[in-house]
């Protein structure tokens, strides 16, 4: 596993509480809107923690530009 910086561990953190919300309101018979909001959302911040950096990115759509001989 990577090293992660400070803020991807902070966005991992609030990812995994989301997750144990949702876990506990549902098992305690909270209503579906309100338990899977937290949920999703917690799941989704847990993945966003290990998306690549910004500058590793690389865009296939971007025009390289021609050498002129």
């Amino acid at each position: 596993m990577r090293k992660l910086k400070t803020s991807q561990k902070v966005v991992f953190a609030a990812g995994v509480v989301g997750v144990l919300i949702g876990i506990f309101g549902r098992f305690n018979a909270w209503e579906y809107a309100s338990y899977f909001a937290f949920f999703y959302s917690g799941s989704t911040m847990m993945w966003i923690a290990f998306l690549p950096q910004k500058k590793s990115c690389r865009n296939p759509f971007k025009r390289k530009s021609v050498q002129k001989s």
